[in-house]
């Protein structure tokens, strides 16, 4: 399924909560701040060893990032600076929760460190940023960008996935997230050389 698709399955879902977080008056900005403190939370969790806390903190905020925006929309507040500030803020969170692998991998207590899988932090963090700079370079030639295998839902669902199951399952989430992510900027980057040839 691709992000889009999942994106508009999970607002539809969404929607009730979102209205009623609305009408209770909670800023739009409030919740894309606490998924920001849930991550440095689930970033800790990863750096100390503690997957499954990890995982569900994870969880806690990718539903925040999924509902501050559709609680603006719900209140009629929807505007382009928050739509700025959630999407800076989202690259923050990635880049929190990536920063505690790459300390859990260079920093272990009960081994050597593994210096292959926080090379492959490193190039997931990079792939991951890579993703969202070559659409908003896209974006500001004057086309639309939303190609590619990992948007940051799938990209997000893969760190969860293995954080709930565990340090061997994300240790393999992390090496796929490296590979999948630089694939899909490398898409990207090939679908905008293509669009905007002369």
């Amino acid at each position: 399924m691709s992000a889009r698709r999942l994106k508009s399955k999970v607002s539809g879902l969404l929607g009730p909560a979102a209205r009623l977080v609305a009408d209770l008056g909670i800023p739009p900005a409030a919740i894309t701040f606490a998924g920001l403190v849930l991550s440095v939370f689930s970033g800790w969790g990863i750096a100390t060893g503690h997957f499954l806390r990890a995982g569900i903190l994870l969880i806690l905020a990718g539903f925040c990032d999924m509902i501050d925006g559709e609680t603006a929309r719900a209140g009629d507040g929807a505007t382009a600076s928050g739509a700025f500030l959630d999407s800076t803020v989202d690259r923050y969170s990635e880049i929190v929760v990536l920063l505690g692998a790459l300390f859990y991998y260079m920093a272990r207590t009960d081994g050597a460190p593994e210096v292959g899988t926080a090379v492959a932090v490193f190039a997931a963090l990079a792939g991951s940023l890579m993703v969202s700079y070559t659409r908003a370079r896209a974006e500001a030639v004057g086309t639309s960008c939303e190609v590619g295998l990992t948007e940051r839902p799938e990209r997000m669902v893969i760190l969860i996935a293995g954080a709930l199951l565990g340090a061997g399952a994300f240790r393999v989430a992390i090496w796929v997230l490296a590979v999948l992510a630089n694939l899909t900027a490398i898409q990207r980057i090939r679908y905008v050389l293509v669009a905007t040839r002369d």
